[in-house]
């Protein structure tokens, strides 16, 4: 069998304007679990990828068309359909067979005590030892189980740490500041989870006390300033906020805004701004109604960040083909995410600036993975950051770790669940639905004007 290359970046394609990206979503996680001087190789399991476009579920009548307005009023003006058409194109000429890397299909890993289990459908068993694997935080203010405690520091001689009870983990902030990973066994046969090397995370729920907890151990755990961060402070934050929609409320898997007791947003907006770096970087995902871009703008406002680039993902098949309409009212084929720079900026000079016409627009082109997992953006954004040698990053409502980052959320430990990896060995096992070659490199264009920093 033919000798795979181990990949270096999960960037396919990506022009010298950074205007235009094609990212391979799996790879974009499992690359971030590891560092240059101990790098991650092993896979992460994933769906395969779509090869269709979905079914079309937009109105066909009249009145069909006036009652989806009526209910789904006020959505986002459409991402500029040039940019995707041509962005499309452009990544079509370059790699024109395939628009994602070979993947791992999902493989069943039973974790607690399931191994005699009557067998079922991979995909099914597979499903249901990954919620087993959940380490669930407590609801809102259940008493003081669920009382803030002090940081968790890893082992920084062995590659393994035993913890007797999954709620160990809950409400502290874990740091593993060695150079290696560290698999935390939680006390169960197959509760295991890797933490990459150098970073920190809080399981808990983002309310009123985890925020003032996070705060303080920020303060004790980073207590020395870098070349552009003051103690405690990050030069890149990214959030994924479980903003209210249909799909949130079908799945139940997390708690929307509308469900919890406290707007998790709301009370980001008192707390994070004391922890954004002077010139730092803030990325929101948001939804496509314009309700949710306005409340996401509200928290920059607060935190005196000025928006000044809008991304998209575009969700794509195999073959480049945008998995639903472009411009459909039922539902859109892409995420958008908001990105902000830490400015001195009020009042009509704020309202300008987080005008859509003064944004950059960047594509961001990917085949779907799992549900809801979104690519990890380390890779494209760090060239972005004007210190990336020595920078800090915080990722809110994180469903991962990044190694090098920090994390914070009720499920920053679900795909690090050891069941969602595998060794990088293509045996006959492997479900590989590319047509990548051993030899293949990334398309990658050099961009000279992108590596100081966003001014």
């Amino acid at each position: 069998m033919a000798h795979v290359m181990e990949p270096s970046s999960s960037i396919l394609y990506q022009n010298q304007a950074r205007t235009v990206t094609l990212i391979d979503i799996p790879l974009s996680i499992s690359l971030s679990q590891g560092t240059p001087e101990y790098p991650c190789t092993d896979l992460l399991y994933s769906d395969r990828p779509v090869e269709h476009p979905h079914p079309s579920i937009e109105p066909r009548s009249v009145k069909a068309k006036q009652r989806v307005q009526e209910r789904l009023p006020n959505p986002l003006p459409p991402f500029p359909r040039d940019l995707i058409t041509q962005g499309l194109a452009e990544i079509r000429a370059r790699r024109p067979q395939t628009f994602c890397s070979e993947r791992r299909i999902n493989q069943i890993r039973l974790p607690c005590h399931k191994e005699d289990q009557v067998p079922k459908k991979t995909a099914q068993l597979f499903e249901e030892s990954a919620k087993q694997s959940e380490i669930k935080v407590p609801e809102w203010g259940i008493g003081a189980w669920c009382e803030p405690r002090g940081p968790l520091t890893l082992s920084t001689t062995g590659e393994k740490y035993e913890i007797q009870r999954a709620s160990d983990l809950i409400n502290k902030v874990t740091a593993n500041f060695s150079t290696r990973p560290v698999i935390v066994n939680v006390g169960y046969p197959g509760m295991e989870y890797r933490v990459p090397p150098y970073s920190a995370f809080m399981l808990s729920r983002v309310g009123q006390r985890e925020a003032l907890h996070f705060s303080r151990m920020a303060s004790k755990l980073l207590p020395e300033p870098t070349l552009s961060a003051a103690p405690g402070q990050f030069d890149f934050i990214l959030l994924d906020p479980p903003w209210e929609n249909r799909s949130a409320r079908r799945s139940k898997a997390y708690a929307s805004r509308r469900q919890a007791n406290e707007d998790p947003m709301r009370v980001l907006e008192t707390m994070l701004g004391k922890h954004i770096a002077p010139d730092a970087l803030v990325a929101c995902w948001i939804t496509n109604k314009a309700s949710v871009r306005d409340a996401a703008l509200r928290a920059f406002q607060s935190w005196g960040v000025e928006l000044v680039e809008e991304w998209a993902w575009l969700k794509v098949t195999a073959h480049g083909e945008p998995i639903c309409d472009l411009h459909g009212s039922m539902r859109r084929p892409y995420e958008i995410v908001l990105l902000g720079k830490a400015v001195d900026v009020t009042g009509d000079e704020y309202e300008a600036s987080t005008s859509p016409k003064s944004t950059t627009k960047r594509l961001i082109v990917g085949v779907p993975d799992l549900h809801s997992r979104k690519p990890c953006l380390k890779e494209i954004i760090e060239p972005m950051i004007k210190h990336r040698l020595s920078y800090r990053a915080l990722e809110i409502f994180a469903r991962n770790l990044t190694a090098g980052w920090w994390s914070w959320g009720n499920e920053v430990l679900k795909y690090n669940w050891k069941g969602y990896w595998t060794a990088d060995d293509m045996g006959d096992d492997t479900d590989c639905l590319s047509e990548q070659r051993a030899d293949a490199v990334p398309e990658v264009e050099t961009a000279g004007d992108m590596d100081q920093g966003i001014a």
